[in-house]
């Protein structure tokens, strides 16, 4: 098993905060590292793929409306590929 280790959390940028404000800024506790600004993953693992380590994905047709990735949870980090022998 690999061992674990702090990484930047790519929901907030390491900022602990996330703007939840439409027009105004308003900010939130980060719900992806709960403020710490660092999430705990094994050592092995890489950016993800499918968000390109941003841990967000768009989900809006006309304008900016991100939500949490499903593959690494917020991160941005998520297991390296299968190894083919």
């Amino acid at each position: 098993m690999p061992n674990l280790v702090d990484k930047r959390c790519a929901y907030c940028d390491g900022s602990g905060k996330v703007n939840v404000g439409e027009f105004v800024p308003s900010y939130e506790t980060c719900p992806v590292c709960k403020g710490y600004g660092k999430v705990r993953v094994p050592s092995d693992y890489r950016r993800c793929p499918i968000c390109g380590g941003s841990g967000k994905k768009n989900v809006g047709e006309f304008s900016p409306d991100w939500v949490r990735c499903k593959t690494c949870q917020g991160t941005g980090w998520s297991e390296p590929p299968p190894a083919y022998t």
